[in-house]
C-alpha cells in the first residue's frame, strides 16, 4: 500500500474514525468517509501516495437551479479558498481539493485537511441548500 495512505489509515484507526478503502489496479488508494450523509473521497496516487485528490459529492442540482448554484459556487470559492465548489457533468455539486503531502507528515496533513473540509462544508451548507431549494 502507498506509504502516505497507510499512515493516514493508521491515524484514522487510532482515532476510531470510520472509513472504507479500495486499492485500484494502478496502485492508487481510495479512502471514503461519510459526513452528514455525503460521501467524501481521498485518492492517494504518485510516488508513496504523496498526491492526494479530495472530493465530496454534496447534492444533485435540478436543471432549473443551475444558474443559482453557479453564482453560489463563485461566492463560496471566493470565501473558502481551501476548497473549490463546482457543478460536474451530472449536475452534482462537488467540493474538491488537491494536495501534495510529505511522507513524514501525511497522516497529520490529511487529517487537518479533512477537519477543515468538514468545517467548511458545515458552514457552507445553509447557503447551498438555500440556493437549491428556495
Amino acid at each position: 500500500m502507498l506509504l502516505c495512505a497507510q499512515r493516514f489509515i493508521d491515524l484514522l484507526n487510532e482515532k476510531e474514525i470510520g472509513f472504507n478503502t479500495r486499492e485500484y489496479p494502478d496502485g492508487d488508494i481510495l479512502i471514503r468517509f461519510i459526513f452528514d450523509g455525503k460521501p467524501t473521497n481521498y485518492i492517494f496516487s504518485g510516488e508513496d501516495g504523496c498526491y492526494v485528490s479530495m472530493f465530496t459529492q454534496f447534492e444533485n442540482v435540478p436543471d432549473e437551479k443551475l444558474s443559482d448554484l453557479y453564482a453560489e459556487c463563485n461566492a463560496l470559492n471566493a470565501e473558502y479558498r481551501w476548497l473549490k465548489f463546482y457543478i460536474d457533468k451530472d449536475n452534482d455539486l462537488m467540493i474538491g481539493d488537491d494536495a501534495i503531502v510529505s511522507a513524514e507528515s501525511a497522516a497529520d496533513e490529511c487529517f487537518e485537511l479533512l477537519i477543515r473540509r468538514f468545517n467548511i462544508i458545515k458552514e457552507a451548507k445553509p447557503k447551498i441548500m438555500r440556493a437549491i431549494y428556495s
